[in-house]
C-alpha cells in the first residue's frame, strides 16, 4: 500500500512512482476540491474520474482537476483490474493536464473564481468597437453584472472556457471583474437626531432651566366665545375651524507506507 500527503509529495511524483513501477490497482484521492481516482494497469492509466471535471469528463479534463488539489491525501490499493477501453501512458496524459494547468493559471489572474462577479465597463476604451459573435453572447449574457458561473453555466461552457472568455472581455476592457457578491451599497441618510435638554450638572441638584421661551396658555372651550354677527357678516362662509397634519438592515513528512512486492 502507498499513501500519503499532497502537502507533502506531489501528485505527478506518485504518479510516476506508479507508472515506473508497473503497479496494478487504483491511486484514491481526497482533497480540498473533492476526491478522484485513477486507474492503472501495468503502469499505463486506464480509468479516472473525479467529483468535478472543468470542460469535460475524458482522462485529460480528471487529471488536470486532480493536479488542481493543493491539500489533501492520496492511497493507492494494489487490486486486480479488467480490460477498459482507454489504455494511456501516464507521462502523456500528465504533461497534456499540466500544459492545461499552465494556461489555467493565467486566467485565474484575470477571474480568480466563479463567484467574482462580471460587469460591463462603464466606459468604452474606444468609440468604436468590434466584437465577435461570442463576444456578443457572452455580454448579453452577462447584462447590468452576475457571477462568472452564470456565464459559464447560460453559455453550456466549462470553468476554463467559460473563464476563458470573461478574462479576454476583461483584456478588451468591455467588463470589469470585483469580489464576490461585489454590489456596492446604497447610501444610507444620517439618522436625525434629536435634541434633549442638557442634563443637570454633577453636584448641582438644582434643575436646569429651560432656555426656550414659555408656551401661552391655552385657553380653554368656556373661554372662547362666539364670533359676533358683525364678524360672521365680514367673513362669510370662509369662517371654518381648519387642522392640517403633516407625516414625515499530514502526513507530516511522508507518510508513504509502500509495501514492495504487494500488487
Amino acid at each position: 500500500m502507498l499513501q500519503g500527503s499532497l502537502e507533502n509529495f506531489a501528485l505527478d511524483e506518485v504518479l510516476g512512482l506508479l507508472s515506473s513501477t508497473s503497479k496494478t490497482g487504483q491511486l484514491d484521492i481526497k482533497g480540498d476540491r473533492g476526491n478522484g481516482a485513477l486507474v492503472f494497469r501495468d503502469g499505463r492509466l486506464v480509468d479516472g474520474n473525479a467529483s468535478f471535471t472543468a470542460n469535460g469528463t475524458a482522462i485529460e479534463d480528471v487529471m488536470f482537476e486532480l493536479l488542481r488539489y493543493s491539500e489533501g491525501s492520496f492511497t493507492f490499493t494494489a487490486k486486480e483490474v479488467g480490460q477498459t477501453d482507454y489504455d494511456e501512458n501516464v507521462v502523456t496524459v500528465l504533461g497534456a493536464a499540466e500544459n492545461r494547468l499552465m494556461d489555467w493559471r493565467s486566467i485565474e489572474m484575470v477571474v480568480p473564481s466563479l463567484n467574482h462577479m462580471v460587469t460591463p465597463a462603464a466606459d468604452l476604451p474606444a468609440e468604436e468597437v468590434t466584437v465577435t459573435r461570442a463576444e456578443w453572447s457572452a455580454l448579453t449574457t452577462i447584462g447590468a453584472g452576475c457571477p462568472a458561473s452564470t456565464v459559464c453555466e447560460r453559455l453550456n461552457l466549462g470553468e476554463v472556457e467559460g473563464s476563458r472568455q470573461i478574462k479576454n472581455l476583461a483584456e478588451r476592457q468591455l467588463v470589469v471583474i470585483s469580489e464576490p457578491g461585489g454590489y456596492r451599497n446604497r447610501p444610507t441618510s444620517a439618522p436625525r437626531q434629536i435634541q434633549t435638554p442638557p442634563p443637570a450638572l454633577a453636584g448641582n441638584s438644582a434643575p436646569v432651566e429651560d432656555a426656550r421661551p414659555p408656551m401661552p396658555p391655552v385657553p380653554s372651550v368656556d373661554d372662547l366665545a362666539p364670533p359676533s354677527p358683525a364678524e360672521i357678516s365680514e367673513f362669510g362662509d370662509g369662517l371654518n375651524d381648519a387642522s392640517e397634519l403633516t407625516e414625515s438592515a499530514n502526513d507530516g513528512g511522508l507518510l508513504m507506507q509502500y509495501i514492495k512486492g504487494e500488487d
